[in-house]
């Protein structure tokens, strides 16, 4: 009984390691005229597995508020994973940032509308 649960505590700590709390913040503009863009879906995602072709698993998603600002917060993801960050408006992609960190807050996207 006691090996299950070592076993258990093992497998969930090595699970976890890779995992950490994440909370970006930062502003969507219009790319002409570096006007803030109100309502807007962003979404904060990364890759489900490294490599090339990677299934997509979305960490947070958050509308932009009237001053084109949005905050994603308190969510789990991966510190090994590529992450990204996509605009859509409506069904329509209007902007992307790569490369997006676990706590970065001055995230800035330029879009055209």
């Amino acid at each position: 009984m006691k090996s299950c649960l070592y076993l258990f505590l093992i497998s969930f700590f090595v699970l976890n390691c890779d995992s950490k709390k994440t909370s970006i913040a930062g502003i969507v503009v219009d790319k002409i005229s570096s006007a803030p863009v109100a309502d807007v879906l962003v979404s904060y995602v990364q890759c489900k597995e490294n490599g090339e072709d990677c299934a997509e698993i979305i960490i947070g998603q958050v509308y932009t508020l009237t001053d084109g600002t949005f905050k994603i917060d308190q969510k789990r993801a991966f510190k090994s994973r590529k992450r990204w960050i996509t605009v859509h408006r409506g069904s329509k992609k209007i902007g992307q940032a790569d490369n997006i960190g676990l706590l970065d807050k001055t995230i800035k996207i330029e879009i055209t509308p």
